[in-house]
């Protein structure tokens, strides 16, 4: 079933990331409205404003990384709430336990091909915006 009126929030700094990521959830998610912020600091400007359903963050941005952010959110009383997944070309170990220990909801490492975008975007859909509460 789908739900109108859903929102997610891209934050990456690369232009082909968030192309890939725009592409994908137009062909999994009906009605949902994507906006992109290239930068940590756009990002906290721009989920008070735009109150996303669900965040993915890229960790490795310039200036304000995708740790920082996340701290930032989770000690903020207005975005703490707002379900953040981690999205990542990293498969560190030590990145997905200090985003965990963060309090990210999930961590996804980005997919290497076309289909596998468009897989991430079905499952992200299907979960956090079907199976979930948000």
């Amino acid at each position: 079933m789908r739900h109108p009126g859903r929102k997610l929030l891209i934050v990456d700094d690369d232009p082909n990331e968030v192309f890939f990521l725009r592409h994908a959830f137009a062909g999994s998610a009906e009605e949902l409205e994507i906006r992109h912020a290239d930068s940590g600091e756009a990002a906290l400007a721009e989920i008070p404003r735009f109150n996303p359903d669900l965040v993915l963050l890229d960790l490795n941005m310039p200036g304000m990384d995708g740790h920082d952010v996340l701290g930032r959110i989770r000690r903020d009383e207005v975005m703490r709430g707002v379900p953040t997944l981690i999205f990542s070309s990293s498969e560190n170990e030590d990145d997905v336990r200090r985003s965990y220990r963060a309090h990210a909801n999930a961590y996804v490492v980005k997919p290497r091909s076309s289909d596998g975008y468009r897989e991430l975007a079905d499952s992200i859909t299907r979960f956090w915006y079907e199976t979930a509460r948000l």
